[in-house]
């Protein structure tokens, strides 16, 4: 996958099929460690029970600004329950740094609800379109 994307603070975002078979898509921290990437969210939350009813997934991790670029591809997922306060963490040292803030003594008060989420990459295409949008 792209480091340059990787290292950026952007979201993955992560496509699902509903229970209903209604395609969707939600937006997620992220971190790749080794050759997975993690995310984590509520024990609670609709995408947990829609990934373990159906865990392949899409997801893309791009730039929202021109040039575009970024990482896109297919993969499978496991929602690993013991895990969440563990990769919770990482992703807030990630996106938020060592700097205390309302939203994360709130993501710290709540820790204990969280999930992690393990995308296995299955197909990985990168990306990068600067050439083609030169001066855009």
């Amino acid at each position: 996958m792209d480091q340059s994307i990787l290292d950026t603070k952007i979201p993955i975002r992560i496509a699902f099929v509903k229970t209903d078979g209604t395609p969707s898509i939600i937006s997620l921290w992220y971190k790749q460690i080794g050759d997975k990437i993690y995310c984590a969210t509520k024990r609670t939350a609709k995408i947990v029970l829609y990934l373990q009813n159906n865990p392949k997934c899409g997801f893309e991790i791009a730039t929202d600004k021109p040039p575009y670029k970024g990482t896109r591809g297919t993969g499978h997922v496991k929602i690993i329950e013991h895990q969440g306060q563990e990769i919770l963490k990482i992703l807030m040292k990630k996106y938020l740094g060592d700097k205390e803030s309302t939203l994360s003594k709130y993501l710290n008060s709540n820790s204990e609800t969280e999930v992690a989420i393990e995308i296995s990459p299955q197909n990985i295409f990168n990306y990068d379109y600067s050439k083609r949008m030169k001066g855009v």
